[in-house]
Parts: structure tokens; sequence; C-alpha cells
């Protein structure tokens, strides 16, 4: 999977596998070895900046998830994968509190975590907060959840 790099450095340790150009091999030959079809495993850590481009071979793996976007063969940001897409719908539970008027509309829950990090700079921008590009997407949600808590308040 395509993805760009987000965060200030995305560093791989050794044992990722990625896939790379001609040019990147030649560049990063002392770290990694050759899998053949483009594919490269690395043998020392590599770190790769802000704004490049890294192919992952397979998913994303866990650690890099919030350093990185996934993007399509244009280089555009993809959309998150919906919650709980590719599995069968949950069957509905009975309300855990008996006596809760569930016609009463209640406010939808956010899942700020879910977002990526181009949605949560617009969900900011919509709710007039400033956050900088340059803060990680951890940060935003810090930022975005304090806001969201004194507006409650």
């Amino acid at each position: 999977m395509k993805v760009l790099v987000t965060a200030q450095a995305l560093i791989l340790m050794p044992g990722i596998v990625v896939r790379l150009n001609e040019e990147e091999a030649r560049d990063r030959k002392h770290c990694m070895q050759p899998l053949g079809g483009g594919l490269y495993k690395a043998t020392l850590e590599n770190h790769f900046k802000r704004n490049q481009v890294v192919e992952f071979e397979g998913e994303v793996p866990k650690q890099y998830i919030n350093s990185c976007e996934p993007i399509d063969a244009d280089g555009r940001v993809l959309p998150p994968a919906p919650p709980g897409a590719g599995t069968a719908p949950s069957p509905t539970p009975a309300p855990a509190v008996t006596g809760i008027d569930s016609a009463r509309p209640s406010k939808p829950r956010l899942d700020l975590d879910g977002m990526t990090k181009a949605q949560l700079i617009e969900f900011a921008e919509q709710r007039h907060v400033n956050v900088d590009a340059g803060m990680n997407k951890s940060q935003i949600v810090a930022v975005l959840k304090k806001k969201l808590r004194t507006d409650a308040a």
C-alpha cells in the first residue's frame, strides 16, 4: 500500500518490506536487501522524510499508521475505510437501562481517532480551531478534544 509520510520522519525498522524504484534502491543499498521484483527488506533503520511516498508490501504496519496517510495511484490521500468495513452488521443490543426514551435524539458521537489528518484539519477549520499543519495527527486530536470539552461545559 502506498502512503504519504505526514510526520517529520518515518523510520522503517529492520525487517520491513517496501517497494522501491531504482533510484531509491541505489540511494539505500547500504541498508536494504533486494528481494526481487522491486521489493526490498530493511536491514538497518531507514528514514523517509515528510511528504515522501513509501510503498509497503501489503498493509501498513500498525506502528506506522499515525505517521502516514494512504494514497492512490495519482498521489491523492484516500479516505479512511468506514468503521466495520468488511464485517457483518451486529444485532442491535437491548438498552442497558430500562425506561429510557429511545425516541429522544442524542448527539452523535465523534470518532476523532478514526479520521485522517486531512479530515481533522478540515474539522478544526469548520469549528474555528487553530491547528498547525505541522502538527501530527495525535496532537490535532488532543487540541480538538480539549476544545470540544470546553464548548460542552
